[in-house]
């Protein structure tokens, strides 16, 4: 009975240390692997578009800063890249000439951007995040006897999901005439790329007053919609602001902001 259990005693002894042994082995290979560490001030904004009687006079799209600097490899790195997720091309940096990234969108819409990192021994680490691109449209028209038609592209740039609002806060103002001016009447409407009406308004504008319609869109369908502003009576000219936005709902990823740089920063202003 002492043998037999001595024996035991020694096969536990010899298997434990196999086990430690494999142990080990997966903690040199866990340590082996990259630790992919990246810092992002923003993951979402809002692409910025101006038009002048009908045509585009500035526009700017939304650019996202991805800094790999503080990734590690036992192995030594050899690239960092981010794919936006919409359907071009991935960026991709040697990790021996630079650590950081810049990605623009020209397009609103939610997209997956994959951050990653490959070393020199062949490894890949990679880390999605969401990222929530929005739109602002601004058109003025002045002394205008028949407006231009607005024309709002609410497509995403990518294949995700669309919008979750269009919101309209549009202002018609009829300008004061020096010699007496008479009453305009005006009429809004919003029309979807199936060319169904989804909301309208018709107002009377006095002499040197104006006139707004607030209108909000849920769940646009993807398209061109026709935001336009008629004349149905009076012979004046008109003023004409609109101000359009293409929202998302808010499921973009956390920022996560590098905490020292902003330490470094809040100790150089006391110093100051």
């Amino acid at each position: 009975m002492g043998e037999r259990s001595g024996v035991l005693f020694l096969v536990g002894v010899l298997v434990c240390s196999a086990l430690a042994g494999c142990l080990s082995d997966n903690e040199v290979e866990e340590e082996s692997l990259i630790d992919l560490v990246v810092y992002y001030d923003l993951t979402n904004g809002t692409i910025q578009q101006s038009f002048i009687g009908g045509s585009q006079i500035s526009f700017t799209g939304v650019t996202f800063s991805f800094d790999f600097a503080y990734t590690t490899s036992e192995y030594g790195l050899e690239s960092f890249y981010v794919d936006p997720g919409d359907g071009s091309p991935a960026t991709t940096v040697d990790a021996s000439d630079s650590a950081n990234i810049d990605v623009e969108y020209q397009l609103h819409g939610l997209y997956t951007a994959v951050l990653g990192a490959t070393d020199i021994n062949g490894n890949e680490v990679n880390k999605t995040v969401v990222l929530r691109v929005e739109q602002f449209i601004e058109w003025n028209e002045a002394n205008s006897a028949e407006p231009d038609i607005m024309e709002i592209n609410t497509t995403p740039g990518n294949e995700e999901d669309g919008p979750r609002r269009l919101t309209i806060d549009s202002t018609v103002e009829n300008p004061s005439d020096l010699f007496g001016g008479s009453p305009v009447t005006v009429s809004w409407e919003l029309t979807d790329p199936n060319s169904e009406s989804k909301g309208m308004k018709s107002e009377q504008i006095a002499d040197g007053q104006e006139a707004s319609w607030n209108f909000n869109l849920e769940f646009p369908i993807s398209g061109i919609h026709e935001l336009a502003v008629t004349i149905d009576q009076g012979q004046n000219r008109i003023n004409i602001d609109h101000i359009v936005e293409i929202l998302y709902d808010p499921v973009e990823s956390s920022p996560n902001p590098n905490q020292s740089n902003s330490e470094n920063e809040e100790e150089n202003t006391e110093s100051e």
